[in-house]
């Protein structure tokens, strides 16, 4: 099982990623993989690269498909709007600053410094909502011109986030036809796939490194 998330979890991260992307990104991960041999195995599941290599067929061959090519085309657009890559450039803005402020002598909350991955929409919106209500309450400690200005293009994004409609986007997907449906499972299962693999890759690469003896010069 390449992993556990409810097939609509999957259906709506197969949207946001091309199948031709995915396919080609295979090809090199599972590459990479393939040279690392038993190291990265042992850090995966029993069977787990065979299970991302069948995924990868499954969508390579749906290509062949022009209808679902043309929704894939379609819905992938369709999910990667502004307001969501405007507010990860801004979670990236912010978190610079607070580390510039935290160096400067400043103390800085955790939730500033750092972000983790949000995957949805509404995940999105509570991050941005919640760093920038930390952002206010540090305002005078942040250093430079455009703190405020910052403070509130991450208002203005997260109002943007929360009025677009995920659960319509929800019910949309719910009623795309099974054949789509099954096609974007299948693409979010080699999406994850490669995810998995490629952060085993990681791990294996630094364990190597540590291993590696050191030179002399």
């Amino acid at each position: 099982m390449l992993t556990k998330l409810s097939q609509d979890e999957l259906v709506s991260i197969g949207a946001r990623n091309r199948a031709d992307y995915l396919v080609e990104q295979a090809g090199y991960t599972l590459g990479v993989a393939a040279l690392d041999g038993t190291a990265l195995e042992a850090l995966l599941p029993e069977g787990y690269l065979k299970e991302v290599a069948a995924a990868r067929d499954t969508v390579n061959a749906a290509r062949q498909d022009k209808a679902l090519m043309a929704q894939d085309a379609k819905d992938a657009t369709k999910t990667q709007n502004r307001a969501v890559k405007d507010a990860k450039v801004w979670r990236r803005k912010v978190v610079r600053r607070a580390q510039r402020a935290q160096r400067l002598g400043q103390a800085m909350p955790d939730g500033l410094l750092s972000v983790s991955a949000a995957k949805a929409v509404p995940a999105l919106g509570a991050q941005v909502v919640e760093m920038a209500k930390l952002f206010e309450a540090n305002l005078a400690a942040m250093p430079g011109a455009g703190a405020d200005a910052l403070l509130a293009e991450g208002k203005a994004l997260a109002q943007a986030l929360a009025s677009s409609d995920a659960a319509q986007e929800t019910k949309r997907f719910k009623e795309l036809p099974e054949t789509v449906r099954a096609f974007y499972e299948q693409k979010a299962l080699l999406y994850i796939g490669l995810k998995v693999v490629n952060d085993a890759g990681t791990s294996c690469t630094r364990a190597a490194r540590r291993r590696r003896p050191a030179t002399t010069s």
